[in-house]
């Protein structure tokens, strides 16, 4: 934070960092939007919330949807990143394949190290519709940037067996989200936490074992945990969807 002095005697006007300041209006539309939906939310709710003026929220957004575009930009970063740094780190592997793993792998611990997993349950309320379609072609579009070098390195390694790289990563991509949405359409309908955490847990092995085979892999190339304290993370969800309200 910075402090400046202002004109009165003694007085000492703290403002934040820029960045700080950017920061923290996107927490706070974050959490409003998880209360209300994002498509109802409002800057006058995000100035009001965050104590400031809505010229303050103007100096950092031109209007609510880039502020939109900032929250699904961070988490397509966060994503991305991940990836990358995977791949970067099984840069030295011996074959395409064993560095796709290590970026699958990476991908699945990702999504686990969130500390609330409740935001699944925000991004698939029908309310917020709009906003995860473009949060996932984000992520569509940063993941093919990492995954269809390493599908073209292992085409040409002989590690898969593939008719055309460029193709089997777009295959693959649509099985990871696309069949994870229908997926995740057929866990909500569950009765109760069990059926929820088996139908995401014995699903998601299935859409790996599918990505594997459609590279020529083994099916069991692509490991989900299957521990008990994900297990029980997985049936925390359960009570964060609108249906079973907590």
């Amino acid at each position: 934070m910075k402090a400046t002095t202002g004109t009165g005697a003694g007085r000492v006007r703290v403002t934040k960092d820029p960045s700080l300041r950017r920061e923290e209006l996107l927490d706070i539309a974050w959490e409003l939007g998880r209360t209300h939906g994002f498509e109802a939310l409002r800057v006058e709710q995000i100035v009001q919330t965050a104590g400031v003026a809505k010229g303050t929220f103007y100096h950092y957004f031109a209007a609510k949807d880039d502020v939109m575009e900032a929250l699904i930009q961070r988490f397509a970063d966060g994503l991305f990143t991940e990836l990358s740094r995977a791949s970067a780190a099984a840069s030295d592997a011996d074959t395409a394949r064993m560095r796709l793993e290590q970026i699958m792998d990476a991908a699945t611990a990702y999504k686990l190290s969130q500390p609330d997993l409740s935001y699944a349950s925000v991004l698939y309320s029908e309310s917020n519709l709009p906003l995860r379609q473009r949060l996932f072609r984000a992520w569509r579009e940063r993941s093919r940037e990492v995954l269809l070098p390493v599908i073209e390195a292992g085409a040409a390694d002989g590690s898969f067996t593939v008719m055309d790289a460029a193709v089997a990563t777009d295959i693959m991509l649509l099985m990871w989200f696309e069949a994870a949405d229908q997926l995740w359409n057929r866990a909500v309908a569950a009765n109760d936490a069990d059926e929820f955490a088996h139908i995401l847990l014995s699903g998601g092995i299935a859409i790996r074992e599918a990505q594997a085979r459609i590279l020529g892999m083994p099916s069991d190339s692509f490991t989900i945990p299957d521990d008990p304290s994900f297990i029980d993370r997985i049936k925390e969800l359960y009570l964060t969807l609108d249906r079973n309200p907590s």
